[in-house]
């Protein structure tokens, strides 16, 4: 088992690794939090890979405001000392650690980090965390070999640049660029791989790696871990300072996974058609899409999902044919103009979903067949899937890649998460541990250095296991595509034309999978790119259910509205595909003819308007918030009717009606949790909307009918596919807009995970500065743990229960409450802790 990943799998059995926001671990408690301290050697050095004996930075990661002090023990020839280490900045819910080490005139050095917390001190070097001096000869640097460098190629100090390559079974292996005229520079073999310093050498210069044994392309073979491949040089790879591009996201924090409104966007044929924010070229690149954030934040959406961007043959894909999971696709933009579009996104507020193709490469162009003439990239014979060969998963070097390359991404390119496509074939036949541990290695590093990132998982059909946390043998994905939810309102949708559709069905679907597939844990949709794109047997909704152009009648706006209001309102991750919001009846096509059509942006200006109040309602309201309580509490078979409750920790309701039906209801009863006033905040049948109406102006009072198990009741003008959305005064004003939401109120959110094997993630809200306090009581009320008491800032705040009582003891299985005291109110959570 890779180094790494062992002493990760071993911190998963001490901590819970699903931590889906920003953690204040403790402070001064005398116990490092081992799950939050992370050095990446490749990525934590400055510069990257330091040359003859130069003084270099040593950076690392802690929890925030875990540490008390840090050093660094450098061994150097028969010298020894201690480099005091400082926080140098912060990142999400972490410190990050910096200490220099002095230059030498050795020819080698190692060294060790020290972390203290309090009295205590822990120890992390090469063999991972201990709570003693480590004696496995720290992180070493050979001057000589250069073996600590980078895999791929790196600038250093002197104008050079070190090329590393993996190729385990050939004798020669050489270097061929700009820098030498393409003339042959030897590399030299240090253990699998083959390594050299190479003078004169700047950022953007071409080059490749040049074997001997590869009769293919005169031996020729572009670098796989490339940061910029030139698709019309055949494949030239791009020299590339990953720190030429100025960030100014500095400030930027990865919204809450409860906070999260998911848009599918494909950044070829995103923008240019009709388009009010001017000329893109088809394909349409990073920058188009940069230039138009200000529209996403203004539909209010909080993060973008993008179909895959590594570089793919030809100008337009989907991106699901990668050759490389390094280089962004040269169409697109440059690397430095991928970053831009990030930094654009953050600044709107817009989070980065990457979409990342491992379980297969291109039927075409696919450099690594045969890479060095051997075929050590792939089996023998092959495993296939239906999109192309497999990688040898299991072989520690072909493992790094594709782990490396999520490094690579959340690192330099400031992603904020992952969508991991067909899980399912991830792990086919002899990959059957192999490809599963991959997929563990990537969410055990990403929770222990990205805590505050996302990983979901395109997994078809649904699977606990891939939710699971890895310290119970799951795979560790933070949420999964729930197809329960897909196929019950689909199935619904198009059988209201009939008039039949099954609302046992529909509730099942909001009511979601279980434990492990509702929730965070659940990604909700009813359409995405495979359900609209031809290639895939599908299409837009709207063209299924109104089959003339332009595919616009009341149906399919209406029950496309339908569909997409429970996305956003039920339990879960809501996610919608770009266009949807304008009535897009283009399918997804991503060969060029499938560009949205901007102009729909005014022709269905209502629809647009309807989706914009349904989001800022999903993201202003706590009680539409993806982990907060359901209770289905209407379902009317032969009405074809269904109601909902969404309640946030602080008991504030909210209540959904859906009308699958074909009729319109002038007065349907629908019980409501509370007495006195209502407000319809949304109805997707509003004239405003582009919709029938009527609707249900003005302020709505209960009567005293009991209905669906509540005592109280109101009557409402119900029409044919109507979707309602109702919040009583208490909790919205009179124009809809909250007076109890997050930030304005005090908010005790579910904690996560729930259930938790390990330490769990409590966030809550203060309305203004004060004394409050978070404490653990068991089910007899006794007090389990003080978490925290004391004066805080108005505003949000997380902490973490590690699952111990006050004497340090590990907390035995059951349920447990989280309670909350501040301004002068309580809230209160459950939480279940497993065995």
């Amino acid at each position: 088992m890779h180094p790494r990943l062992r002493f990760l799998l071993a911190a998963a059995l001490l901590a819970a690794l699903h931590l889906p926001e920003p953690a204040r671990a403790a402070s001064a408690d005398g116990n490092v939090e081992w799950d939050g301290v992370s050095h990446v050697t490749w990525q934590d050095r400055r510069p990257l890979c330091p040359v003859d004996g130069e003084s270099f930075q040593v950076r690392f990661q802690t929890w925030r405001n875990d540490l008390t002090s840090a050093s660094v023990h450098v061994v150097a020839g028969a010298a020894s000392t201690d480099v005091p280490a400082s926080r140098v900045a912060t990142r999400g819910p972490y410190d990050i650690w910096a200490a220099t080490v002095p230059a030498t005139a050795e020819t080698s050095e190692s060294y060790w980090i020290a972390l203290t917390d309090g009295g205590l001190t822990d120890y992390l070097s090469v063999s991972g965390l201990s709570h003693v001096a480590p004696t496995d000869g720290g992180y070493v640097l050979d001057f000589t070999t250069l073996g600590h460098a980078p895999v791929g190629a790196t600038l250093v100090s002197g104008g050079a640049a070190v090329f590393k390559v993996w190729a385990p079974t050939v004798a020669a292996a050489y270097v061929r660029g700009d820098f030498n005229g393409w003339g042959t520079t030897a590399l030299t073999k240090v253990g699998e791989y083959f390594i050299a310093k190479v003078p004169s050498v700047t950022n953007g210069m071409q080059y490749k790696y040049w074997f001997p044994t590869r009769a293919a392309d005169s031996g020729y073979a572009p670098d796989p871990r490339s940061r910029g491949m030139n698709a019309t040089g055949n494949y030239n790879s791009y020299v590339r300072d990953p720190f030429t591009y100025s960030w100014a996201d500095s400030d930027w924090a990865t919204p809450s996974f409860d906070d999260l409104v998911v848009y599918q966007l494909h950044v070829g044929s995103f923008a240019g058609l009709n388009d009010p924010y001017g000329a893109a070229p088809n394909p349409s690149r990073f920058v188009d899409v940069a230039t138009r954030a200000p529209y996403l934040k203004s539909l209010g959406v909080t993060a973008v999902m993008l179909n895959p961007i590594t570089e793919f043959p030809g100008d337009f894909s989907a991106g699901y044919n990668p050759i490389t999971q390094w280089s962004p696709e040269w169409k697109y933009g440059s690397p430095d103009d991928f970053k831009a579009m990030v930094d654009a996104l953050h600044a709107n507020g817009i989070a980065v979903i990457l979409d990342i193709v491992w379980n297969h490469f291109s039927f075409t162009d696919n450099f690594l067949w045969y890479y060095d003439g051997t075929q050590q990239w792939f089996e023998t014979p092959d495993v296939q899937t239906p999109w192309g060969s497999q990688a040898a998963f299991g072989r520690s070097a072909v493992d790094d890649y594709f782990a490396d390359s999520a490094l690579e991404w959340f690192e330099e390119y400031h992603v904020d998460g992952f969508r991991m496509d067909a899980t399912s074939y991830m792990n086919p036949g002899v990959h059957s541990a192999s490809g599963w541990a991959l997929m563990q290695r990537l969410n055990a590093e990403k929770a222990n250095r990205w805590a505050d990132k996302i990983t979901i998982a395109e997994q078809l059909p649904d699977n606990d296991w891939i939710t699971m946390p890895i310290s119970s043998g799951g795979a560790g994905f933070d949420a999964q595509y729930q197809m329960l939810f897909r196929d019950n309102v689909r199935n619904a949708i198009f059988a209201a034309a009939s008039g039949d559709p099954d609302m046992s069905s529909v509730r099942s679907a909001i009511l979601g999978g279980g434990t492990w597939l509702s929730g965070t844990h659940a990604l909700n949709y009813v359409q995405l790119h495979d359900e609209a794109w031809p290639s895939s047997g599908g299409q837009r909704m709207v063209k299924t259910i109104d089959t003339t152009a332009p595919y616009d009648d009341i149906w399919a706006r209406g029950r496309t509205m339908l569909a997409e209001g429970l996305v956003l309102t039920s339990p879960g991750i809501p996610a919608m595909l770009m266009g949807d919001e304008w009535l897009e009846s283009i399918d997804f096509n991503p060969d060029g003819s499938g560009r949205i059509d901007w102009s729909k942006k005014t022709t269905y200006a209502g629809v647009l308007d309807y989706y914009r109040t349904l989001i800022g309602l999903r993201t202003s309201l706590s009680a539409l918030r993806a982990s907060s309580a359901t209770h289905v509490f209407h379902v009317n078979e032969s009405g074809n009717v269904i109601a909902f409750r969404r309640t946030d920790g602080a008991g504030h309701p909210v209540v959904v009606v859906a009308n699958f039906s074909n009729a319109d209801y002038a007065s349907y009863r629908i019980g409501v949790p509370e007495a006195g006033n209502w407000n319809e905040l949304v109805n997707s049948q509003d004239p405003k909307f582009g919709g029938s109406g009527p609707v249900n102006a003005g302020l709505l009072t209960t009567d005293a009918t009991p209905y669906d198990g509540f005592t109280q009741s109101l009557a409402l003008a119900l029409p044919k596919m109507a979707f309602s959305v109702l919040a009583p005064l208490s909790y919205v004003g009179v124009d809809g807009t909250p007076v109890a939401g997050p930030g304005s109120g005090l908010e005790l959110a579910a904690p996560w995970p729930n259930p938790a094997r390990g330490s769990a993630t409590l966030r809550f809200t203060l309305p203004g500065t004060g004394v409050a306090s978070l404490a653990v009581y068991d089910v007899s009320g006794r007090l389990v743990r003080s978490l925290a008491r004391g004066p805080f800032g108005a505003g949000p705040h997380v902490l973490r229960w590690d699952g111990r009582d006050a004497a340090g003891r590990v907390a035995p299985a059951g349920l447990y409450f989280v309670r909350l005291n501040a301004a002068g109110e309580m809230r209160t959570a459950r939480l279940v802790r497993m065995p």
